[in-house]
């Protein structure tokens, strides 16, 4: 059955791809690819700006093989800095399909690891997401067992936008095809779309409208990115305050990172592996 959006209580609505059952729209060619690769026993890359669906197509993957108690996901924007992904690795069998969401926040260790477990079959296929290649501290031989394999996300066009709203909200007639594809124009990605699209529709029902107008589009809140919302708290570690170093958000308690350009680094390195930086202070 599918989910539907409870809008009685904003606090009900989940953005989250991993905690929803909703049909994979858009996205069928991707999807047969990263079935194909896993099948096949390769690592694959998806680049795609933050909202594009990432997240969800490992969702899709997640659903395939779940069953066979193969799969593992981390989301490395959230996990712990200092994890040793031999560690996690040790604790399952071989054949495992790693998924690996923001893999620009592992660190190049750790991607080494992946390297040789994945060469020694202890893992059977890896998919890694980001938002910019470049970003990523891979090495040569990561990127040569890549190769071509690269799935670059569009941006979904309208006629799908409005497909997955209408799949998503029973409640959807309450705005109308003008109104939502106005907010499509005004969103930067698909999960803004939804967002303030649920809003709307929320904000109809519980004041017991007939229908959303356009003066209703100016009531709506600011939509802001899940990681940019949590970099206004606290590390979810030790709980002091998040600093700036370079594009990243960083923990001066539990990260190791370059000052220069934010890269996450490793107790060993001397000097930044993306950046070239000397790393000022040995790290404990």
């Amino acid at each position: 059955m599918k989910n539907l959006i409870k809008l009685s209580r904003r606090n009900s609505f989940n953005l989250n791809p991993l905690e929803t059952n909703f049909e994979l729209i858009g996205r069928d060619l991707e999807a047969k690819e990263i079935l194909y690769r896993i099948l096949s026993g390769n690592l694959l890359l998806i680049e795609g700006q933050k909202g594009s669906g990432k997240t969800v197509l490992l969702k899709y993957a997640i659903d395939n093989f779940k069953g066979k108690g193969k799969v593992i996901y981390i989301d490395c924007q959230k996990l712990n800095k200092r994890l040793n992904i031999n560690n996690l690795l040790k604790k399952k069998p071989n054949g495992m399909i790693l998924l690996l969401d923001n893999v620009q926040e592992l660190s190049k260790r750790n991607n080494l690891r992946i390297k040789d477990a994945y060469d020694k079959n202890s893992i059977k296929s890896v998919i890694f997401t980001t938002t910019n290649y470049n970003l990523i501290n891979f090495t040569d031989s990561i990127k040569d067992r890549i190769g071509n394999n690269i799935i670059k996300l569009r941006k979904l066009n309208e006629s799908t936008a409005l497909e997955i709203i209408e799949d998503r909200f029973e409640n959807n007639d309450l705005v109308s095809q003008i109104i939502l594809k106005r907010l499509f124009a005004e969103s930067k990605n698909i999960k803004e779309f939804i967002f303030k699209s649920n809003e709307l529709i929320r904000y109809v029902l519980e004041n017991s409208l007939e229908r959303a107008t356009i003066k209703h589009l100016d009531l709506l809140p600011d939509y802001v990115e899940e990681e940019d919302f949590d970099n206004t708290k606290l590390c979810s570690d030790c709980k002091s305050k998040l600093v700036k170093a370079g594009n990243y958000w960083r923990c001066k308690n539990c990260d190791n990172y370059c000052d220069n350009c934010g890269t996450l680094v490793e107790e060993e390195d001397n000097f930044c592996p993306r950046c070239g930086a000397q790393i000022e202070e040995a790290l404990e």
